[in-house]
Protein backbone atom coordinates (compact mmCIF):
# COMPACT_ATOMS: atom_id res chain seq x y z
CA UNK A 1 0.00 0.00 0.00
CA UNK A 2 1.18 3.51 -0.83
CA UNK A 3 1.30 6.10 1.97
CA UNK A 4 1.54 9.89 1.86
CA UNK A 5 3.66 11.60 4.52
CA UNK A 6 2.75 15.09 5.76
CA UNK A 7 3.54 17.06 8.95
CA UNK A 8 4.97 14.01 10.67
CA UNK A 9 1.94 11.84 9.93
CA UNK A 10 1.14 9.48 7.11
CA UNK A 11 -2.09 8.38 5.52
CA UNK A 12 -3.01 5.91 2.75
CA UNK A 13 -2.89 7.27 -0.78
CA UNK A 14 -6.44 8.16 -1.83
CA UNK A 15 -7.32 8.21 -5.53
CA UNK A 16 -10.61 9.92 -4.68
CA UNK A 17 -8.96 12.69 -2.67
CA UNK A 18 -6.46 13.38 -5.44
CA UNK A 19 -9.27 13.27 -8.01
CA UNK A 20 -11.15 15.96 -6.07
CA UNK A 21 -8.13 18.23 -5.96
CA UNK A 22 -7.55 17.87 -9.71
CA UNK A 23 -11.21 18.51 -10.60
CA UNK A 24 -11.01 21.66 -8.47
CA UNK A 25 -8.19 22.73 -10.79
CA UNK A 26 -10.43 22.23 -13.82
CA UNK A 27 -9.72 18.67 -14.96
CA UNK A 28 -12.88 16.73 -15.83
CA UNK A 29 -13.78 14.03 -13.33
CA UNK A 30 -13.06 10.87 -15.34
CA UNK A 31 -9.69 12.18 -16.56
CA UNK A 32 -8.76 13.18 -13.02
CA UNK A 33 -9.59 9.73 -11.69
CA UNK A 34 -7.67 7.99 -14.47
CA UNK A 35 -4.65 10.19 -13.78
CA UNK A 36 -4.86 9.50 -10.03
CA UNK A 37 -4.81 5.75 -10.76
CA UNK A 38 -1.94 6.15 -13.22
CA UNK A 39 0.14 8.13 -10.70
CA UNK A 40 -0.39 5.47 -8.03
CA UNK A 41 0.54 2.71 -10.47
CA UNK A 42 3.74 4.51 -11.55
CA UNK A 43 4.90 5.18 -7.98
CA UNK A 44 4.20 1.66 -6.76
CA UNK A 45 5.84 0.30 -9.91
CA UNK A 46 9.11 1.82 -8.69
CA UNK A 47 8.88 -0.19 -5.48
CA UNK A 48 8.08 2.92 -3.43
CA UNK A 49 5.55 2.59 -0.62
CA UNK A 50 5.80 6.08 0.92
CA UNK A 51 6.33 9.60 -0.45
CA UNK A 52 5.87 13.10 0.99
CA UNK A 53 2.89 15.27 0.08
CA UNK A 54 5.31 17.71 -1.58
CA UNK A 55 6.71 14.94 -3.77
CA UNK A 56 3.19 13.89 -4.74
CA UNK A 57 2.31 17.48 -5.59
CA UNK A 58 5.35 17.79 -7.86
CA UNK A 59 4.43 14.55 -9.64
CA UNK A 60 0.84 15.72 -10.18
CA UNK A 61 1.95 19.13 -11.49
CA UNK A 62 4.39 17.48 -13.88
CA UNK A 63 1.66 15.18 -15.21
CA UNK A 64 -0.89 18.01 -15.51
CA UNK A 65 1.54 20.19 -17.46
CA UNK A 66 1.57 17.55 -20.20
CA UNK A 67 -2.23 17.83 -20.39
CA UNK A 68 -2.90 21.55 -19.86
CA UNK A 69 -0.60 24.20 -18.37
CA UNK A 70 -3.49 26.28 -17.01
CA UNK A 71 -4.87 23.27 -15.13
CA UNK A 72 -1.40 22.65 -13.69
CA UNK A 73 -1.21 26.28 -12.56
CA UNK A 74 -4.67 26.05 -10.99
CA UNK A 75 -3.64 22.89 -9.14
CA UNK A 76 -0.61 24.70 -7.72
CA UNK A 77 -2.84 27.57 -6.56
CA UNK A 78 -5.20 25.28 -4.65
CA UNK A 79 -2.29 23.24 -3.29
CA UNK A 80 -0.86 26.44 -1.85
CA UNK A 81 -4.24 27.45 -0.41
CA UNK A 82 -4.46 24.11 1.39
CA UNK A 83 -0.79 24.05 2.45
CA UNK A 84 -0.91 27.58 3.89
CA UNK A 85 -4.37 26.94 5.37
CA UNK A 86 -5.79 30.03 3.71
CA UNK A 87 -9.51 30.30 4.56
CA UNK A 88 -11.99 30.90 1.78
CA UNK A 89 -15.72 31.58 1.98
CA UNK A 90 -17.79 30.91 -1.14
CA UNK A 91 -21.22 32.56 -1.29
CA UNK A 92 -23.76 31.20 -3.77
CA UNK A 93 -26.88 33.32 -4.05
CA UNK A 94 -29.97 33.23 -6.23
CA UNK A 95 -33.73 32.69 -5.97
CA UNK A 96 -35.49 29.63 -4.60
CA UNK A 97 -35.54 26.45 -6.67
CA UNK A 98 -32.64 26.86 -9.10
CA UNK A 99 -30.22 24.29 -7.66
CA UNK A 100 -28.04 26.35 -5.33
CA UNK A 101 -27.83 23.64 -2.67
CA UNK A 102 -26.67 20.95 -5.12
CA UNK A 103 -24.03 23.23 -6.62
CA UNK A 104 -22.86 24.35 -3.17
CA UNK A 105 -22.36 20.74 -2.07
CA UNK A 106 -20.42 19.97 -5.26
CA UNK A 107 -18.14 23.00 -4.84
CA UNK A 108 -17.49 22.11 -1.21
CA UNK A 109 -16.76 18.49 -2.17
CA UNK A 110 -14.26 19.43 -4.87
CA UNK A 111 -12.44 21.94 -2.67
CA UNK A 112 -12.45 19.71 0.40
CA UNK A 113 -14.53 22.21 2.38
CA UNK A 114 -16.32 20.49 5.24
CA UNK A 115 -19.00 23.06 6.08
CA UNK A 116 -21.96 24.13 3.95
CA UNK A 117 -24.51 26.50 5.47
CA UNK A 118 -27.89 27.50 4.07
CA UNK A 119 -29.06 31.05 4.72
CA UNK A 120 -32.49 29.72 5.64
CA UNK A 121 -30.81 28.09 8.65
CA UNK A 122 -29.55 31.52 9.70
CA UNK A 123 -33.03 32.98 9.19
CA UNK A 124 -34.58 30.17 11.23
CA UNK A 125 -32.21 30.87 14.13
CA UNK A 126 -33.04 34.58 13.98
CA UNK A 127 -36.77 33.79 13.79
CA UNK A 128 -36.57 31.71 16.96
CA UNK A 129 -34.58 34.35 18.82
CA UNK A 130 -36.30 37.58 17.73
CA UNK A 131 -39.97 38.31 18.28
CA UNK A 132 -42.17 39.09 15.24
CA UNK A 133 -42.89 42.53 16.69
CA UNK A 134 -39.17 43.40 16.58
CA UNK A 135 -38.23 41.89 13.20
CA UNK A 136 -41.36 40.71 11.37
CA UNK A 137 -39.73 40.10 7.96
CA UNK A 138 -37.64 37.11 9.12
CA UNK A 139 -40.81 35.28 10.18
CA UNK A 140 -41.91 34.79 6.55
CA UNK A 141 -40.57 32.90 3.55
CA UNK A 142 -38.43 35.02 1.25
CA UNK A 143 -41.13 35.31 -1.40
CA UNK A 144 -43.89 36.36 1.00
CA UNK A 145 -41.86 38.62 3.33
CA UNK A 146 -43.86 41.48 1.80
CA UNK A 147 -46.70 40.45 4.10
CA UNK A 148 -44.67 41.91 6.96
CA UNK A 149 -44.83 45.36 5.36
CA UNK A 150 -47.47 47.37 7.21
CA UNK A 151 -46.57 50.80 5.85
CA UNK A 152 -47.30 52.36 2.47
CA UNK A 153 -44.60 51.86 -0.17
CA UNK A 154 -44.21 53.13 -3.73
CA UNK A 155 -41.81 50.42 -4.82
CA UNK A 156 -42.58 46.76 -5.53
CA UNK A 157 -43.81 45.43 -2.18
CA UNK A 158 -42.33 41.97 -2.88
CA UNK A 159 -38.87 43.50 -3.23
CA UNK A 160 -39.26 45.85 -0.28
CA UNK A 161 -40.23 42.93 1.96
CA UNK A 162 -37.48 40.70 0.62
CA UNK A 163 -34.84 43.42 1.05
CA UNK A 164 -35.87 43.89 4.67
CA UNK A 165 -35.51 40.17 5.27
CA UNK A 166 -32.24 39.88 3.32
CA UNK A 167 -30.72 42.86 5.13
CA UNK A 168 -31.50 41.24 8.49
CA UNK A 169 -30.23 37.79 7.48
CA UNK A 170 -27.09 39.28 5.90
CA UNK A 171 -26.21 40.64 9.34
CA UNK A 172 -26.00 37.01 10.43
CA UNK A 173 -24.22 35.96 7.22
CA UNK A 174 -21.56 38.65 7.68
CA UNK A 175 -21.05 37.56 11.29
CA UNK A 176 -20.57 33.93 10.18
CA UNK A 177 -18.07 35.03 7.52
CA UNK A 178 -16.13 37.20 9.97
CA UNK A 179 -15.84 34.41 12.52
CA UNK A 180 -14.96 31.83 9.88
CA UNK A 181 -12.09 33.92 8.51
CA UNK A 182 -10.90 34.85 11.99
CA UNK A 183 -10.70 31.16 12.93
CA UNK A 184 -9.19 30.13 9.58
CA UNK A 185 -12.13 27.94 8.59
CA UNK A 186 -13.32 27.62 4.98
CA UNK A 187 -17.00 27.22 4.22
CA UNK A 188 -19.67 27.52 1.55
CA UNK A 189 -22.82 29.53 2.22
CA UNK A 190 -25.77 29.26 -0.13
CA UNK A 191 -29.20 30.82 -0.17
CA UNK A 192 -31.61 33.39 -1.49
CA UNK A 193 -30.62 35.93 1.18
CA UNK A 194 -27.16 36.52 -0.32
CA UNK A 195 -27.99 39.99 -1.63
CA UNK A 196 -24.72 41.57 -2.82
CA UNK A 197 -25.67 45.05 -1.59
CA UNK A 198 -25.67 43.80 2.02
CA UNK A 199 -22.61 41.53 1.97
CA UNK A 200 -19.28 42.75 3.34
CA UNK A 201 -16.55 42.01 0.81
CA UNK A 202 -13.14 40.49 1.51
CA UNK A 203 -10.24 39.12 -0.56
CA UNK A 204 -11.11 35.74 0.99
CA UNK A 205 -14.78 35.88 -0.03
CA UNK A 206 -15.97 34.61 -3.42
CA UNK A 207 -19.54 35.60 -4.27
CA UNK A 208 -21.62 34.46 -7.25
CA UNK A 209 -25.28 34.83 -8.12
CA UNK A 210 -27.22 32.06 -9.88
CA UNK A 211 -30.39 32.43 -11.93
CA UNK A 212 -32.70 30.72 -14.42
CA UNK A 213 -34.10 32.67 -17.36
CA UNK A 214 -36.85 30.22 -18.35
CA UNK A 215 -39.89 30.20 -15.98
CA UNK A 216 -40.98 26.77 -17.25
CA UNK A 217 -37.57 25.32 -16.42
CA UNK A 218 -37.79 26.98 -13.03
CA UNK A 219 -41.19 25.40 -12.44
CA UNK A 220 -39.88 21.99 -13.52
CA UNK A 221 -37.03 22.27 -11.00
CA UNK A 222 -39.55 22.74 -8.18
CA UNK A 223 -41.49 19.67 -9.30
CA UNK A 224 -38.31 17.61 -9.63
CA UNK A 225 -37.13 18.64 -6.17
CA UNK A 226 -40.52 17.82 -4.65
CA UNK A 227 -40.52 14.39 -6.34
CA UNK A 228 -37.11 13.62 -4.90
CA UNK A 229 -38.25 14.58 -1.40
CA UNK A 230 -41.82 13.27 -1.78
CA UNK A 231 -43.34 16.65 -0.84
CA UNK A 232 -45.82 17.59 -3.56
CA UNK A 233 -47.50 20.37 -1.59
CA UNK A 234 -44.15 22.09 -1.22
CA UNK A 235 -43.75 22.27 -5.02
CA UNK A 236 -47.20 23.77 -5.51
CA UNK A 237 -46.52 26.41 -2.88
CA UNK A 238 -43.42 27.53 -4.77
CA UNK A 239 -45.14 27.37 -8.17
CA UNK A 240 -47.99 29.53 -6.86
CA UNK A 241 -45.37 32.07 -5.76
CA UNK A 242 -43.25 31.85 -8.93
CA UNK A 243 -44.03 35.41 -10.01
CA UNK A 244 -42.68 36.77 -6.71
CA UNK A 245 -39.67 34.45 -6.90
CA UNK A 246 -38.82 35.70 -10.40
CA UNK A 247 -39.11 39.32 -9.26
CA UNK A 248 -36.67 38.54 -6.45
CA UNK A 249 -34.39 36.91 -9.03
CA UNK A 250 -34.45 40.10 -11.11
CA UNK A 251 -33.60 42.20 -8.07
CA UNK A 252 -30.69 39.89 -7.14
CA UNK A 253 -29.28 40.09 -10.66
CA UNK A 254 -29.49 43.89 -10.60
CA UNK A 255 -27.83 43.99 -7.19
CA UNK A 256 -25.10 41.63 -8.44
CA UNK A 257 -24.48 43.77 -11.53
CA UNK A 258 -24.20 46.92 -9.42
CA UNK A 259 -21.65 45.30 -7.11
CA UNK A 260 -19.66 43.58 -9.86
CA UNK A 261 -20.72 40.11 -8.73
CA UNK A 262 -20.87 37.53 -11.56
CA UNK A 263 -24.26 35.99 -12.37
CA UNK A 264 -24.38 32.47 -13.80
CA UNK A 265 -27.40 30.82 -15.38
CA UNK A 266 -27.67 27.31 -13.95
CA UNK A 267 -28.62 25.47 -17.14
CA UNK A 268 -26.18 22.61 -16.63
CA UNK A 269 -24.94 21.50 -13.23
CA UNK A 270 -21.41 20.61 -14.37
CA UNK A 271 -20.88 23.84 -16.32
CA UNK A 272 -22.17 25.95 -13.44
CA UNK A 273 -19.87 24.18 -10.98
CA UNK A 274 -16.90 24.63 -13.32
CA UNK A 275 -17.69 28.33 -13.77
CA UNK A 276 -17.83 28.93 -10.02
CA UNK A 277 -14.58 27.02 -9.48
CA UNK A 278 -12.98 29.16 -12.17
CA UNK A 279 -14.11 32.35 -10.44
CA UNK A 280 -12.83 31.06 -7.09
CA UNK A 281 -9.49 30.08 -8.63
CA UNK A 282 -8.98 33.54 -10.11
CA UNK A 283 -9.83 35.13 -6.76
CA UNK A 284 -7.31 32.93 -4.97
CA UNK A 285 -4.66 33.64 -7.61
CA UNK A 286 -5.14 37.37 -7.06
CA UNK A 287 -4.92 36.87 -3.30
CA UNK A 288 -1.67 34.92 -3.56
CA UNK A 289 0.11 37.31 -5.94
Amino acid sequence: MLYIRKDGFREPYSRWKLTESMTAAGLVNHKAYDLAKSIQRDIEGQGVDEISSDELRDIVVSQLQTIDKETAENYMIWSRVRHERIPIVILIGGPSGIGKSSVALEIAHRLGIKQVIGTDTIREIMKNMIAPSLMPAVHYSSYDAWEAITYRVREDKVIVGFREQAKAVCTGINAVIERSLREGISLVIEGVHIAPEFIETSPHVVMVNMYLDNPETHKARFISRASATHVRRDAQQYIDSLDAIIRIQDYLRESADEKGVPSIENREFEKTSAAILGIATRKMKALLT
